[in-house]
């Protein structure tokens, strides 16, 4: 008997731990879960101990070419293929491909009356769990961490905006926004990278590259850089796809997808050069740029010895002197340093010029009639051509001046004494305007409307056999008309080139308009949207079985209503023509 008591005490005692276990196994597994104060349910957006935390919102080093460097999200390095969660319950305004992010999921709550956007970015795909306009809830499954945009691996970009995503609304760091409804990140993570920024990065250029004066093609070259040259920059320090970074003692701009944080295979470094050259002649030019339009970084003399940085290139030369790095002609260099006598630099030709032949040749800022008029020319002025013409037109310098001259005004030997101008001929009289065309109106108590459609405010009631002048042409069945002072529509049905007669007995009324349309919206808070997209602002929230009148015809899966005082576009997709139970 006693050992069959203790039996029956074991086996409760393992059917009591079986039970707590079975309980807390939800705990261990599943996404944490928060409700906020005001009662809004918000969860982590990937499983409890299925992620860790790499690059952290704010100022960092670009992690790969072409990156951000002002990150706007916190990164979740997980496993391809891991579930991703809404945060939240809310409204799908994006999902599919993205710039950068190669695919995304936007989604709109509403968390403690207020608006929030969640965006989640490098997934697998975008579109296949959720697409837009869809609602969603806390918790449920929108897409799967993946590596696709600009990505070192797989990993979810997550973002918070305060406001509507792409309406103005301000991005704020996750970690700490999450942290107050309750999800810790960092403590659900498996490790957690030190949240540390670095004081200076290092990238190299891909390619040799321009570093420009500003964040632009259209700003000047300062030097172009070999490939694999060493750039410092501060993280943060940019502007859209332009990174600012620091060549040497130069400090330029380039492009974020010109430069890495990995030395590019087959760099030569600048600090060891691979040869060395002399100069021939004096003032010879160090230039920015392999090509003799290049802005001139020094003037070198007759036996400067110059660092070859690379083999030459279509006549010139990479090389760096006197702590500047530029391009020399390989024309004027000698692996032997010259004599003492110099030979000077060859003179550069002479500037063509040409002649003005008419007077008051307008010298115009581009090479169009249409550009503005920087100058007028005289008869016989002299112009120095600054390029070869093209399409008719020659740019030229005059008078300290730059611009453009038809070439059909030019010559190449300067004109005789200015020809007198042409009389001016006599002014034509202005044609007198044609006579006003009218109409009559064929019934009684006509609307003269304030627009063209029956929903319209009306001005005025016409009566049978009323004069109306046209102010437009017919259009869609509507006349714009003037009648008393007063302009509107009216419609053409009523109308005709001749006057009617009177009518002895009481005129007939106009015909009432053909009852409108209607549609019955057949799923909860459906958006009453300004335009026909889903990215455009919401107007109102319309209730399951809502009433809803036709102001145009369907397009692309959207229709033109109005309801509740209010115009604008609702997706066909919810709209059925009877009303839902």
């Amino acid at each position: 008997m006693q050992n069959s008591s203790r039996t029956v005490v074991r086996t409760r005692l393992v059917a009591i731990i079986t039970a707590m276990l079975l309980a807390m196994v939800p705990v261990l597994v599943g996404p944490a879960t928060s409700a906020t104060a005001a009662g809004t349910k918000v969860v982590a957006p990937l499983p409890s101990k299925s992620y860790s935390i790499s690059s952290y919102y704010g100022p960092r080093c670009m992690p790969i070419a072409g990156a951000s460097t002002s990150h706007l999200g916190q990164d979740m390095g997980a496993a391809s293929g891991t579930r991703i969660n809404a945060i939240a319950s809310g409204t799908v305004i994006r999902a599919g491909a993205a710039a950068g992010l190669g695919q995304w999921v936007v989604i709109k709550h509403t968390i403690d009356g207020k608006t929030v956007s969640s965006l989640y970015g490098h997934v697998i795909s975008g579109s296949k769990y959720v697409r837009v306009g869809q609602t969603v809830s806390a918790g449920q499954r929108i897409a799967d961490v993946g590596s696709t945009g600009n990505s070192t691996g797989p990993h979810l970009h997550l973002e918070i905006w305060n406001g509507t995503y792409g309406s103005g609304a301000k991005v704020a760091d996750p970690i700490p926004f999450l942290r107050t409804k309750g999800i810790d990140l960092v403590q659900s993570a498996t490790r957690a990278a030190p949240r540390v920024v670095p004081a200076s990065c290092t990238y190299y250029p891909t390619a040799n590259t321009n570093l420009r004066s500003g964040a632009g093609t259209g700003y000047s070259s300062l030097v172009v850089v070999p490939k694999g040259s060493t750039l410092t920059a501060k993280p943060g320090d940019g502007s859209g796809q332009w990174r600012k970074v620091t060549y040497g003692s130069r400090t330029g701009w380039m492009l974020a997808t010109a430069i890495s944080p990995k030395k590019p295979a087959g760099a030569t470094p600048v600090s060891k050069p691979i040869g060395t050259r002399y100069v021939t002649v004096d003032n010879l030019n160090l230039r920015a740029g392999a090509t003799s339009s290049s802005a001139s970084l020094a003037k070198l003399k007759r036996g400067t010895a110059v660092s070859m940085l690379a083999q030459p290139t279509n006549g010139w030369l990479s090389v760096s002197t006197g702590g500047r790095t530029g391009y020399v002609s390989t024309a004027y260099l000698s692996t032997t340093k010259p004599a003492t006598a110099s030979k000077p630099a060859p003179k550069p030709a002479a500037k063509k010029v040409s002649y003005v032949t008419v007077a008051n040749l307008n010298l115009r800022a581009k090479a169009t009639t249409a550009s503005t008029s920087l100058a007028k020319l005289k008869h016989g002025a002299a112009v120095t051509h600054a390029g070869t013409a093209s399409n008719g037109w020659l740019k030229v310098t005059v008078g300290g001046k730059t611009g453009f001259v038809s070439t059909s005004y030019l010559s190449s030997k300067k004109p005789a004494a200015a020809p007198k101008p042409a009389p001016k001929p006599a002014p034509k009289p202005a044609p007198k305007p044609a006579a006003k065309k009218v109409s009559y109106v064929t019934v009684a108590n006509l609307n003269l409307r304030a627009k063209a459609t029956t929903a319209s405010t009306s001005l005025a009631k016409l009566k049978h056999g009323a004069a109306v002048t046209h102010a437009g042409t017919a259009s869609n069945g509507w006349l714009k008309v003037t009648v008393g002072g007063k302009t509107g529509f009216v419609s053409t049905s009523y109308l005709s080139s001749k006057k009617p007669a009177a009518s002895s007995t009481a005129s007939k009324p106009a015909p009432k308009p053909a009852a409108k349309k209607v549609s019955y919206v057949t799923v909860a808070n459906l958006n009453l949207r300004a335009k026909a997209t889903t990215a455009s602002t919401s107007m109102a929230k319309l209730g399951k079985g809502a009433t809803v009148t036709h102001a145009g015809t369907a397009s692309n899966g959207w229709l033109k209503v109005s309801v509740g005082g209010k115009t604008g576009f609702v997706s066909t997709a919810y709209l059925s023509s009877t009303k839902p139970r």
